[in-house]
């Protein structure tokens, strides 16, 4: 699913100070435009509605899907992942589990720390809606 589409964020409020409309549009704007950036869903541009009743963003150009992501997982050393005749440990296993994949597809990398198991995949978008 490609594309975009536009959004329409409006809340009803009990009467607001008009001198204060201003300020809380911004806030409010900042507030949804950062929570779709946070979503992987950044808008091409945002517009701002107030009146002493409503509060409204229009978000312009809100994609469909999140793009898809590289996820990278650091893991125990193998110092402790593998005991003395190379069997995976309840640490490399427990690694394994929680990235969802098996011990066979773990690789084991150099990093500041030393040699550690590691993880990397690809996540897909997910849809908006």
């Amino acid at each position: 699913m490609t594309g975009q589409r536009d959004l329409l964020v409006e809340i009803g409020t009990e009467e607001l100070p008009p001198r204060a409309l201003d300020r809380l549009a911004r806030a409010f704007a900042n507030g949804v435009e950062n929570g779709l950036r946070e979503a992987g869903l950044a808008p091409a541009q945002t517009h701002r509605y107030a009146t002493p009743r409503r509060l409204a963003v229009i978000a312009a150009g809100v994609p469909l899907q999140q793009a898809e992501r590289v996820v990278e997982r650091w893991g125990p050393p193998l110092g402790q992942a593998f005991d003395a005749e190379g069997n995976p440990t309840k640490a490399a296993l427990g690694f394994a589990a929680a990235a969802g994949a098996s011990v066979e597809a773990l690789e084991q990398v150099d990093s500041p720390k030393g040699k550690r198991l590691y993880y990397r995949w690809t996540e897909p978008g997910r849809a908006a809606a």
